[in-house]
């Protein structure tokens, strides 16, 4: 039921949509691009040796992460779409699980899918009750880690034609290797011995929903407002020639005389009254003003539980530049948190598991990749998502540039910061520019502007 509320939220409360698509587009946005980092002390390999081995594993990896027959088992998704895709399932449902099936596809090179699997078909065989070593279609050993996830065909109490329900068993880690085979991604686990996750959603729905109606019931009220309408009092001395024929097109002889008495509203109408009679109109006084206060009040409360301001929730940053950057910033510290959560929970095993088999295949040699501490040194990498972005970004610019000159920061830490993109990559762009710029004797005036080379003047002697 709390998944079926949360998905409910999600699809028709605004509020609880711009808090998910919120976290979509800033914690993953157009995916988080994985950067190489060869731990090369480890692997006993020199920094020039890394750096070659760094660079063949980024090509490895693009070629699975951006083709969607490589890495999705339903060859729909690449995988920085299916980073959102996960994000999502994760924060409406609690938790999603992706599996790892191998399935030769003629013209891949890799055979290592990534299969999304609802939550909702993750539960006990025929529908049984908990037991010691399982709870929620979740099988785990004495310390309670996890040893396998009962995964349903279809969705449990639908019954299609020619299909009856059945459950698979798979194995959360490779039974030779121990590695793990099923990424089960949950929103947040808060109590030790937790083995689903809950909606992110789940501590404001109540409120969501009350706040949704309160809005609708105000949006409403302020539409029949906009169509009362012009009430006409007769009295015996009344002509009829002075009306419109249009406004007189219904009445009978003695004014309006329909039985029911009722009157329908429209858009500028008038309403045609019975003789001798006299309405008593309420002031609707809409829009409230009081609205917007209490809206907001609530939205604050609201963001407050969901970790996001309310001007980001509502993306309107009225206020003053301190403050609207505080607000950004306080809503960044979220989303890092989610982005690494993210990166830890799905990327980063998701890419192991290409290496395994790209060495496997012999697509690449890392010396000693069998033994588990090499291996997780070949394994390191840097997960870069887009940039924060800037109010002010001559501001931020100046400010990047102070802490590199006081040394409490870097070049690559800002350049990821404020791009989004590995500074070796901005670096090695940067280089071909101005050797381009030279090739064609131009030159960076100190603002940024590009001039040619003045003419070397003639030689008189």
């Amino acid at each position: 039921m709390l998944v079926a509320r949360s998905r409910d939220a999600m699809r028709n409360h605004l509020i609880a949509r711009a808090a998910i698509t919120r976290l979509r587009t800033n914690v993953v946005g157009t995916g988080l691009v994985c950067r190489a980092q060869i731990d090369h002390v480890a692997v006993g390999i020199d920094e020039q040796q890394a750096e070659q081995l760094n660079a063949q594993l980024d090509r490895i990896w693009s070629l699975y992460a951006d083709d969607p027959r490589e890495c999705d088992a339903e060859a729909t998704l690449n995988h920085y779409q299916l980073q959102a895709l996960v994000l999502i399932s994760a924060m409406v449902c609690g938790d999603v699980l992706i599996a790892s099936p191998d399935d030769e596809r003629p013209g891949c090179i890799f055979s290592t899918r990534l299969q999304l699997i609802e939550s909702d078909r993750v539960c006990n065989p025929d529908g049984g009750m908990d037991r010691a070593n399982m709870v929620e279609g979740v099988e785990f050993d004495r310390l309670g880690a996890p040893l396998a996830y009962h995964v349903c065909n279809g969705y449990p109490n639908e019954y299609l034609a020619g299909q009856s329900l059945a459950w698979e068993r798979l194995p959360a880690f490779g039974d030779t290797t121990g590695r793990r085979r099923v990424m089960h991604v949950m929103s947040d686990k808060e109590r030790p011995g937790q083995k689903r996750g809950a909606p992110y959603l789940a501590p404001v729905l109540e409120p969501l929903q009350k706040l949704e109606r309160y809005s609708s019931a105000e949006l409403m009220a302020a539409v029949i407002s906009a169509m009362f309408t012009v009430f006409i009092k007769k009295n015996n001395d009344f002509n009829v020639s002075n009306l419109p024929m249009s406004a007189m097109g219904n009445e009978g002889a003695g004014g309006d005389t329909t039985d029911d008495g009722e009157l329908a509203l429209g858009e500028g109408a008038i309403v045609d009254l019975g003789m001798g009679e006299e309405p008593v109109v309420a002031n609707p006084a809409r829009p409230n003003a009081q609205f917007d206060p209490f809206f907001t009040a609530v939205v604050k409360e609201i963001g407050a539980a969901l970790e996001q301001p309310m001007e980001e929730l509502l993306l309107h940053y009225s206020s003053s530049y301190s403050a609207a950057r505080a607000a950004m910033l306080q809503a960044w510290r979220f989303y890092s948190v989610r982005r690494w959560w993210l990166a830890c929970d799905f990327c980063q095993p998701s890419r192991e598991l290409i290496i395994d088999e790209a060495v496997a295949r012999g697509l690449i040699h890392l010396p000693g990749y069998s033994d588990p501490a090499k291996r997780k040194a070949y394994c390191q990498g840097i997960w870069i998502g887009p940039a924060r972005g800037a109010i002010d970004e001559l501001k931020e610019a100046n400010a990047a540039g102070k802490r590199i000159e006081i040394g409490v920061s870097n070049e690559t830490l800002e350049t990821a910061a404020m791009t989004g993109e590995p500074w070796q990559q901005v670096y090695r762009q940067r280089v071909r520019e101005v050797e381009q710029r030279r090739s064609d004797n131009l030159h960076m005036l100190p603002k940024g502007g590009v001039i040619a080379d003045p003419p070397t003047p003639p030689n008189e002697e």
